[in-house]
Formats: structure tokens, sequence, C-alpha cells
């Protein structure tokens, strides 16, 4: 007899038109309400997920809590999922993706002695391929899914194999008909789909009230248990079911019947890629809680190992609280109200707040055992959290001794091993017209995974340098234009972008690079009806004289094209731009030492209908470019198509070279006919969703906007070989920043046991990259990831732990280690918690 799976659920946004003590109110009077319906009715079983909406019953309702462990005992109740939260399944890194997972896990299996197999996200809007290998390396077999439907989303079939970038496979499940159904209408929704082709695989459907809770209702049970006396008679079983029966009766009709699932070798987008950009402020912060987090627990791995530290798993635990939560599929995209957004804010402050305390214990104790300084020297420590080199530009700001009140300027040069390094003074943050605070920017290369040591000393010059832009951009009337033996940069002086970017004879970037082009957008937070933004109505243009001196805040004329430092490290110039009444200031960090360009971008937007991307015109003849997912990478669509990937592009050419563009929070991009883009912000309202012909917005008043008043961007541009197979080590030391202080140590022990500035850990090679390493109960655990779509190998050595190994990697392929005095095993990835 044929099956027909009915699976009860209660799709609960904790977030989303209201506030999160609204999305605990409702979690809770569903819960109790399903817990009552399980007594009530016979074989009925309700089956829900997100194991932080248990966590609120647990603690706002302890008795009904109870109730549900005993339920889960009886059969009535179904663990459903098994992670913290559906989060978005674009945004966040691999690595957060298996913390999201591991976490969750970690719950169920504590509360309720529970492994879900199923991993569900009915909600979000698009799905990485990257989840494969996470979801089968975590536990799972399957993934059931609503979203993209199938007018977004063309599939092999509704069941298929999904495959992932690394050979991976989970079973996938397409609910197109959506989670929910209406309040007394759930039997209307069931036997809408009863008769439908399912080529010999059992049916099933989603069913109960979804988006503020609600559930299952007494009236839609009844009539389901009327609905299935009906179909026995038919000769159909109609039950009461679980994602996991679902799927086990897929597999065995499958097995009896010899055949096999289509296969599908690819993401599952596209839909709302409004939300790759949303709410920029929320996507920034939570880059940067990721990347905080992941090169904390690096350095604690490292104290842990040293035996200086017990590991604060309390304070981490409220850090990753804040940041899975964060990633909720109406946070993280943007799609909330506003109050929402200001509480993810606050969230990943909270974050950023602990984990910059943690931090800096770290760091203090990893210097602890550093030489006194020299006297008349002021060090400079600096802590790399990565297991290779990491060669760049590095920034500290200190105070001098006593405050230099005559007409001299003090001008600080850093050393290493008494070795000068390139070295810039550079405006400092503060505003006090005194020679007191410094600001350096140094050139280096950092050990690995190692407290590294500097030493700044002082030199009392005339007076400040100041810039010479004649000689530093010739006297081309066009063209300010910059050479050194790694590149040639080309501004042009009528609009301040980029006219050239060239390394080794070799153009990069065209003409108009950096420029800020404005499309056209409606009042749509999701962009659900949208798949481009393609119709430019401006660019954001040079200021006169007037204008800048004005938006400068300057009384006397300034230039909207001016080099603001110059020194042996770097040449800095800034643009100031403006459209309409909105404003944008780019600086453009101009190396000396490498074929690198640092491009920081102020936007105060006063702007809303309209969407800001980056413009970066190809220079590379028939370029490809592809972008970075989680544990994976996927070629851009050639289309304007916005796509979303995360910490770095790179662009390839038949003749072997390679651009890359490095960001610190930017998630969407697009490409057409040469021209990436990089998305910006866009500013409909809040939560303005489309229903057919129904005006969005009020005309009755004012309505907040996204995005306005002041946002700010980074990038990196770089040019090399395509032979160079180190994008995604140099995109994540760009994020992860290895951390600056100056700080005067007391001396003391110096031997290597015991310092910190010996590499505790390092990988040979130039392409394999380390997410995450922290303590673990048996010693440290480790993430590894070739990024490359080829197999490599890679050494893997941590001296203290005398361990010394070869890895080999197929592509994509992710590995996950527990490493302890003398051994280095493999694990499950949600082992890594």
């Amino acid at each position: 007899m044929k099956k027909f799976h009915l699976i009860s659920n209660a799709h609960i946004d904790p977030v989303w038109q209201w506030e999160w003590e609204e999305g605990a109110a409702a979690a809770v009077s569903t819960f109790r309400c399903a817990a009552s319906f399980c007594r009530e009715f016979d074989g009925y079983i309700f089956c829900h997920n997100e194991s932080l909406l248990y966590r609120w019953i647990e603690e706002y309702e302890p008795s009904l809590f109870a109730e549900i462990q005993e339920l889960v005992k009886l059969g009535k109740w179904h663990i459903m999922g098994g992670w913290h939260v559906q989060p978005d399944c674009n945004l966040p890194s691999g690595e957060a993706f298996a913390r999201q997972i591991a976490e969750g896990r970690r719950y169920f299996k504590e509360k309720f002695g529970k492994e879900p197999t199923t991993a569900i996200n009915f909600d979000p809007f698009g799905h990485t391929r990257g989840l494969v290998q996470i979801l089968a390396k975590s536990g799972y077999d399957s993934y059931l899914f609503c979203r993209p439907d199938p007018n977004h989303l063309t599939l092999p079939a509704e069941t298929f194999t999904w495959v992932g970038y690394d050979g991976s496979t989970v079973m996938g499940q397409r609910a197109a008909e959506g989670y929910g159904t209406g309040l007394g209408h759930a039997i209307d929704a069931i036997r809408g789909v009863e008769g439908r082709d399912t080529k010999g695989l059992p049916n099933f459907r989603l069913w109960g009230v979804g988006d503020h809770g609600g559930g299952p209702s007494r009236k839609d049970i009844a009539a389901i248990h009327t609905y299935m006396e009906e179909c026995r008679e038919r000769g159909v079983e109609v039950v009461h079911s679980t994602p996991e029966d679902y799927f086990a009766d897929i597999r065995t009709y499958l097995t009896e019947n010899g055949e096999t699932l289509p296969e599908h070798k690819g993401d599952l987008n596209l839909w709302a890629p409004g939300c790759y950009t949303s709410q920029v402020l929320i996507k920034q912060k939570y880059r940067q809680t990721e990347n905080m987090l992941f090169s904390t627990e690096k350095m604690y791995a490292q104290l842990a190992s040293l035996g200086r530290t017990d590991y604060p798993e309390t304070e981490f635990g409220e850090a990753l609280y804040d940041m899975l939560t964060v990633q909720f599929h109406d946070i993280l995209p943007g799609s909330s109200i506003r109050s929402a957004e200001e509480m993810a804010v606050r969230m990943l402050d909270h974050a950023l707040e602990i984990l910059s305390r943690l931090r800096a214990r770290a760091f203090f104790a990893l210097s602890e055992n550093q030489p006194e300084a020299v006297e008349g020297e002021i060090p400079v420590l600096v802590y790399n959290p990565h297991p290779y080199e990491v060669t760049g530009d590095f920034e500290c700001e200190f105070m001098l001794a006593d405050q230099n009140w005559s007409a001299g300027f003090t001008m600080p040069s850093v050393y290493k091993d008494g070795v000068y390094l390139p070295t810039q003074c550079e405006k400092e943050n503060s505003n006090i017209p005194l020679d007191w605070r410094k600001r350096v920017a140094f050139r280096a290369t950092l050990f690995p995974m190692a407290m590294n040591r500097f030493d700044v000393r002082l030199n009392l010059i005339e007076q400040k340098p100041i810039p010479d832009e004649l000689a530093l951009g010739g006297n081309d009337p066009e063209y300010f234009v910059y050479q050194t033996p790694y590149m040639t940069i080309e501004i042009d002086r009528k609009n301040g972008l980029l006219h050239r970017f060239a390394a080794d004879g070799v153009d990069y970037l065209g003409t108009g690079a950096c420029g800020i082009h404005v499309m056209r957008d409606s009042e749509d937070a999701w962009g659900m009806t949208k798949i481009s933004w393609k119709d430019k109505i401006g660019q954001f243009s040079l200021l006169t004289t007037e204008e800048s001196t004005r938006f400068s805040a300057q009384d006397t004329p300034l230039s909207p094209i001016r080099v603001i430092e110059d020194g042996d490290l770097r040449t800095v110039v800034e643009v100031v731009l403006g459209y309409e009444t909105s404003r944008a200031v780019l600086r453009y960090k101009l190396s000396k030492h490498a074929p690198v360009i640092d491009v920081d971008l102020i936007v105060h937007n006063c702007e809303t209908g309209k969407l800001f991307k980056l413009a970066l015109p190809l220079a590379l003849p028939e370029s490809t470019p592809a972008i970075e997912v989680a544990f994976g990478e996927e070629p851009l669509r050639r289309d304007g198509t916005e796509c979303v990937g995360h910490k770095y592009i790179t662009v390839t050419s038949p003749e072997g070279r390679r651009l890359n563009v490095y960001n610190r929070g930017t998630y969407g991009a697009s490409y057409e006919n040469g021209l990436l883009y990089l998305t910006l912000l866009h500013s409909p309202g809040y939560t303005t969703h489309p229903l057919g012909n129904r005006r969005v917005l009020p005309t009755d008043r004012y309505t907040d906007h996204m995005e306005q008043g002041e946002r700010r961007f980074s990038f990196r541009i770089t040019a090399s070989q395509t032979t160079a197979t180190d994008t995604a080590r140099e995109a994540l030391s760009f994020n992860e920043e290895p951390m600056v202080l100056s700080f005067f140590p007391k001396g003391g022990n110096t031997s290597a046991a015991v310092k910190g500035d010996t590499p505790f850990c390092t990988l040979s090679g130039d392409a394999v990259v380390m997410p995450a390493m922290k303590p673990c109960d048996q010693g440290i655990a480790v993430r590894l990831f070739n990024p490359l779509n080829q197999p490599i190998s890679c050494g893997l050595s941590c001296p203290l732990l005398r361990i010394h190994t070869s890895l080999s990697f197929t592509p994509y392929e992710v590995k996950t280690l527990r490493i302890t005095s003398d051994a280095c095993v493999p694990c499950a990835m949600d082992e890594l918690q």
C-alpha cells in the first residue's frame, strides 16, 4: 500500500514583523497547543526544529519543556532538522554553517537524546551548494526545503540527489507547495496534492499554520483523521509522519525497484537577491563577528596547548549564540522591521565586545614573555592567527612618552630585529593639533600562528612631511599617473576614477573603475520580483572645488582629488563624489611594494528607491569571474544576474592572468559584458513586501527607509598570475586581520616552550586554509579546506604537540581533525562545536 506522509509543523519566525519577545510568546503558546494535541489525538505527531525556540520554552515555561521531553520519548513529538535556527542559506561562511548545525545538534542530543538525519530549511530564500558537504559530514542524509519554487529554479525532479562541490551527496526534496496551510483548511491543501504524479515515489505534504505560530488546529486534525479513513478504503495509507520516515520510505522504494534519483550539481538559487544587500550594516557586523570569533579561537588553541589558560567556554558560547541567532533568514538577509535591525546590531555588538575582551586576554597572555623594550624604542606586537606567513601593511597607533610642543615633528620608523621596514607616519584617528599621538603603517611578513615583535624608533625632524602631488602624480593634465616597479595606476582627473590598473605591462582594469553607478530600484526589501538591477539612472560624479570644500568641512579651497598620505609604504589618494544630495569619499591606497590597491569607500546616502553598485570594468580579455561561497567557488553568471558570495571574487584570463577582489562584508555582485559590479546598498522601506498590484507604502506619512546616512566599505584589488593559488588565504587574512598593539612587555622567561612567538601551527603549500582551530574536550579541533577545484596535498605541523603529518585533499574537500599529543585523527564535522 502506497503511503502518503503528512508532516505537521508550525513555522515560527523568531523575528520578522515583530521583535524576539513576541516570537518567544508565539513559540510558547504554539508549543503548548501542539503538546495538548499530541496527548489528545492517537497517532498524531508534531514536528519542530530550531533549538532557539526550545531554549525559550526551557527558560520561560519549564513545565511545558518537561512535557515535550516526555512526548519525544513517546514518539508523539519529533525533533526535526536539528539546527539552532533556520538561517539564511547563502550568506554565512562554510565554517559558520558548520557551527549553526553543531550547536543545534549538541542541544538536541543533550536535552532530548536525538540527532536528526534530515535537515530542513523551509523558509530561507536559497541554498548554497556548499551545504551538501557540510550536511553529509554532520550526520545528515537528506534535505527538505521549499524555495526557490519551480518558477524560479528548474530541477531535474522534485526528489533528487543533491551533489556538492566535493562530490558529497544528500537526498533533496523540494516542497514547492510551501510549509503551511490556512487555519482550518489543511485538508483542502492535502487533497490538493493527493493525486500528483510522484513517479512511483511516496507522496507527502507539509501542513500547519506558519509565520507567527499557530501550528495545527483541532479542526484540522479531526478532518485529517476522517480523511485517513476514507483513503484507507481506497488503498492509500495516509500517516502522520516525520521527514526521516518519509525519506526512509523513498530509499525503500528505490532499493526495491532498482531505481536511482536524478542528480542536481548546482546551488538552489535564485530568489530574492535583494537580500544579498539589504540592511548592509547587519551583514558587515555579522562578517566582523565571524572573523573575530574564529581568529580568537585560534589564539586560545595556542594558549591551551601552552597550558597558559582555561578555555572560556561560557563567554565563547554567548558570542556564538548571538552570531547564530543573527543568521536567521529574516535577520541576516535584511527582510525584518527596523527594530529587528537594531536588535541584530545590538546582538552582534554584544558578541564583538565579548570577543574583544577574550582576544585581549589571549593577546597579553601570548606576549607575556616577550623581552623588555630597549631604551628609546616602542614595541609593536602583532599576532598572526593564520598557519602560514602573512605579508602585508600593518597599522598601529601609540602615544609618545611626552607631548612635543616644539616646532619639530616626531617621525617613527619600524624595525624587525634591527632591520628597517618600509614605514610611514599617517594621520592618527584623533584630531588634537599636537605632536603626541602617532599612527604608523609598515610592511612586514608575519610568522605563522605566532606573536611577532617589531620596534619603533623615533627621530625628530624639522616639520611634518607634506605629499608633493605634482611629484607623485606627474604633470599630465588628464591623469594622475602613479608608477612603481609592480604596477601602473592612472586616475582620471575629470572624474576621480581609475582609468588604468596595469601590472607587468598587462592591463587588469579599464576606464571608469571604482565608479559608483546608481540603478533604479523598487520598494521591495527582498528583491523578490527581480533577478538583476540593470536600469542605470545615474552615477556619482566628481564634486567641484566649492562643493568639495563645503562637504569636507574646510574653510579654504580643497580640490576634490588630493593626495593625503605618502611615504615609503604607499600613496593615498582621496576623491570626493556626489549624486544629487548623496556624497561619497573614495580613498585609493596605492602600494609601493606590490600590485595592490586598497579601496576604502564612505557613502553618505540620502537616496530612496535606488541601488548603488561599485563598477570594475575588466581589461583582461575573455575573463572568467568566480565568487567564493561556503566551502566552494561558484562562477558568476554572465548575464548581469545578481549573485551571492563571500570574501572574494577572482577573475582569470586565458593568458594566465588573475585579478582578485577582496571585501569585508559585501555579498552581492553581478557581471555582464566585461563589467564586474559589487553591490553596495539599496534603500527600500523596511519589510516592504509586494502583493500583486497593492501599493506597498502608506501615502499619508513619512516611512523609514534602509541605509540612510553613512555606510563604509572596504576592498582590496590585486593582480597576479593564475599559477598563484593563494587567493583564499589572502581573502581570509584580509578579513581575519592580525591583531596589532603597541605594548611594553614585562620580560621574563624567553624559552621557546613558553613564548607565544614560536609558530604554533603551520600549513605547507599556498592553498589550503584553516577556517577554524579551537580547544575541545580531547585536545585541539582543526578544520582545513582545499579551496581549489583540483586535488592537492599539504603538510600540517604542530611542533608543540609533536604533530607532523601530510594530508591529501580532493577538490573542495573539508577535513575536520582532532589533534592530541602525537595523534591527529579525523572526526565528524559537527564535533567541532
